[in-house]
């Protein structure tokens, strides 16, 4: 009999490869379940020292109370708005999340949102596969619309974490000005990064790009609202590939009709999954990419053995390498339900 179990939830074929050698070091049994409510996931948690999680499964209160035994909880990826970490923190669970693991995928895929929507890419291939290629006439600039350089313009990062400090000198190699908020960040790392640290306010007013890489909170909960669409400039352009509530849908919906901004490149929305017939996905300014941003070969294999890493430690009496742990994090009301893998 193996000394400790360990549970993988998710809704993936499980790597099995990649996980099991890393317990079978310290004689740990994988037992892979799929819960799709919180009685499932508790009932499957309750004989297990630890939990690997992959996708958004929800991880409440009443959840952890019922797991006597679980020592550590591992996500495969970074948010963690789905798990009441007050309570996990109470009842003596590590909660431990893959920070940094995708965060260059993420990075990369920003960058080229930034440069996809505002080069207009996906409508002009579009142009082309509906028969047509008429350059330099007024119906093509009609159908894509005013294209701008993008060297030299401002780009504003909400939030300077793992994956916004990938962010900046990728923007910075396309000779993009960068500028930044983060009122937990250390200025002495955007210094390193020659990033300039300024307010909310002045990044909505002042930049011509804004990518957001900040957690999911009461706090950040839809900061893109009507007023911050009202106060960018008419040129800008929001690419969002950190969550989906940080941005208030309808209202950016009704700016991106308005001519309010430019356009927007989400990767994660709100709803999610997004429904085939939102009326976002009406408007030819907007990309839309199902979650996907951190999705590489790499990242994934990066991220799943990260998690088997760290329960593994733990279970062996190490300290955690990820832990999160983030006051400010600890008393937030975490989201309901399953989310989005």
């Amino acid at each position: 009999m193996a000394k400790f179990r360990v549970k993988y939830f998710g809704s993936n074929d499980v790597p099995v490869d990649l996980i099991k050698p890393i317990l079978d070091e310290i004689d740990a049994e994988l037992v892979i379940a799929q819960p799709k409510t919180d009685a499932e996931v508790a009932e499957a948690g309750r004989d297990a020292d630890a939990i690997i999680m992959h996708g958004s499964v929800p991880f409440t209160r009443e959840i952890i109370a019922q797991l006597k035994r679980c020592k550590v909880v591992c996500r495969t990826g970074v948010g963690v708005d789905r798990m009441d970490l007050e309570a996990a923190a109470e009842f003596g669970v590590i909660v431990c999340n893959a920070a940094g693991g995708n965060s260059i995928e993420v990075a990369e895929q920003t960058i080229g949102l930034l440069i996809a929507v505002s080069r207009k890419l996906v409508r002009m291939n579009q142009y082309v596969r509906d028969g047509k290629w008429r350059r330099h006439t007024a119906e093509l600039h009609a159908y894509r619309g005013p294209v701008s350089r993008i060297t030299g313009r401002t780009l504003g990062i909400v939030a300077l974490g793992h994956v916004g400090r990938q962010v900046a000198p990728r923007a910075q190699g396309l000779k993009l000005n960068v500028q930044a908020v983060d009122p937990y960040l250390d200025p002495k790392i955007a210094h390193s990064l020659n990033v300039k640290l300024v307010s909310l306010d002045e990044l909505i007013r002042t930049s011509d790009f804004i990518s957001a890489h900040a957690p999911l909170t009461s706090q950040t909960r839809k900061m893109f609202g009507k007023a911050q669409f009202a106060a960018m400039k008419p040129t800008a352009y929001l690419i969002n590939c950190a969550r989906g509530g940080l941005v208030d849908t309808d209202a950016l919906y009704d700016a991106l009709l308005a001519g309010q901004i430019a356009g927007a490149a989400l990767d994660v929305t709100d709803p999610e999954p997004l429904p085939a017939d939102h009326k976002i996905l009406t408007l030819p300014n907007v990309i839309v990419t199902c979650h996907t941003a951190g999705n590489s070969n790499e990242s994934y294999v990066d991220c799943q053995t990260h998690a088997a890493r760290e329960v593994a430690g733990v279970l062996s009496g190490k300290p955690p390498t990820t832990e999160v742990k983030d006051p400010w994090l600890l008393a937030e009301a975490q989201d309901e339900g399953f989310g989005g893998v």
